[in-house]
């Protein structure tokens, strides 16, 4: 088994590691990691994919790589969606559509709610409220291994829900310039981890210090993972945590 996974704070790859533990010869790959190295091709019989709800429906990172990736034979593919808490189906019909051009199709499917680590919009949560958060998921998450292990198909019967899928397009399509109001402060040691983590190398180092470049996909990885704290958004993340799953380390994420 195959699972491809996007994740900023880590709360996808503990999911994805989640299923590794249960299940025999699963391997796991960075989908900004398959990108880069353009790792396209997939001849596994069973294929999984792990990310994050963004504004109602897939990252557009997740959207590309699903559009670019060449599956081979006929394998049975699977998705998991991890969530701050709201909830759509609208990522799943997305990549059943993307799927059915290439004539396959999603098999099964399930949502997975935490709580909000964007913290453009919000605080993140404490250590203890992330860990709740997970632990009560826990037996909807082992449901779904099990489900996945013994194949089971859910067959897909929704649509896209007009208002949020709108809603997502104005977000994706012309809100581009998110990283304007990125900034960084004196805490900065030029260690260059948010430019290793941008999903979309929008960042890089100029004199040791970040700069972003236009095409940020709001992510919110290297505010978050920033070992210094030192990067912002404005003033209003200032007096605001930062957040890694409990259960996943800084290095893991860097890949």
């Amino acid at each position: 088994m195959k699972i491809y996974y996007f994740t900023s704070t880590g709360n996808c790859l503990y999911v994805g590691k989640e299923i590794k533990n249960k299940i025999d010869e699963v391997e796991l790959i960075p989908i900004p990691r398959a990108m880069k190295e353009k790792n396209l091709i997939c001849d596994s019989d069973m294929v999984g994919i792990i990310y994050p709800l963004h504004c109602f429906s897939l990252p557009s990172v997740v959207e590309e790589f699903l559009e670019k990736l060449k599956l081979e034979g006929s394998p049975y593919i699977f998705a998991v969606q991890v969530t701050g808490g709201g909830s759509s189906k609208n990522g799943f019909v997305r990549i059943n559509e993307i799927l059915n051009i290439k004539g396959l199709r999603l098999n099964n499917f399930e949502e997975i709610k935490y709580i909000s680590n964007y913290i453009r919009a919000g605080r993140n949560p404490s250590k203890d409220r992330a860990i709740k958060s997970i632990e009560d998921e826990k037996s909807k998450l082992n449901d779904f291994i099990t489900s996945i292990e013994n194949k089971d198909d859910k067959n897909l019967k929704i649509r896209k829900q007009a208002v949020s899928n709108f809603v997502h397009s104005l977000w994706k399509n012309k809100y581009k310039n998110k990283d304007k109001k990125f900034n960084v402060n004196s805490n900065c040691t030029g260690c260059g981890t948010c430019e290793k983590i941008c999903p979309v190398s929008n960042v890089k180092l100029k004199e040791s210090k970040p700069i972003w470049n236009g095409k940020c996909i709001d992510c919110m990885a290297c505010i978050n993972i920033c070992p210094s704290k030192a990067i912002n958004i404005g003033n209003k993340t200032l007096k605001k945590d930062r957040y890694i799953n409990p259960y996943i380390k800084r290095n893991e994420l860097i890949k």
